[in-house]
């Protein structure tokens, strides 16, 4: 699996790193990640989806800048979980509420489990621009 890091100069940084991600994959049934060919962490805003899976070219784009660490898991295992678990989403990447909640009781300890993990580091960041 490939692991690509946009490179991020302006404030704010990504959630998670690079180092991060094989922590993270290892952490969901192994089934839910054979295919997964490349992970990406995209520089671009994370607004409205964190993390999108694109089953056509088999790769998992992450937009975490500027979100924390929870909420960025908590998107990644949902979607490695809506992939996983063969779930198809309304037009606009959007759950039906009988497949809620069942995504949610497998993905809500997968993050309890593993943001004790990833301690909020420090950036020495001195431009604090949003771009």
């Amino acid at each position: 699996m490939k692991i690509i890091e946009d490179k991020v100069k302006i404030y704010p940084p990504h959630a998670i790193c690079r180092a991060d991600i094989p922590r993270i994959l290892s952490a969901v049934q192994q089934d839910w990640v054979a295919d997964l060919k490349v992970v990406r962490l995209s520089a671009a805003n994370s607004h409205p989806h964190v993390a999108i899976y694109d089953p056509f070219d088999h790769t998992l784009t992450i937009k975490s800048r500027g979100c924390t660490k929870e909420r960025t898991l908590h998107r990644i295992f949902t979607e490695l979980a809506i992939h996983g678990l063969g779930i198809t989403t309304r037009g606009g990447h959007k759950l039906q509420a009988r497949d809620l909640s069942r995504v949610e009781s497998i993905v809500a300890p997968l993050v309890g489990q593993v943001l004790p993990y990833f301690p909020e580091r420090r950036y020495g960041w001195t431009d604090k621009r949003v771009v």
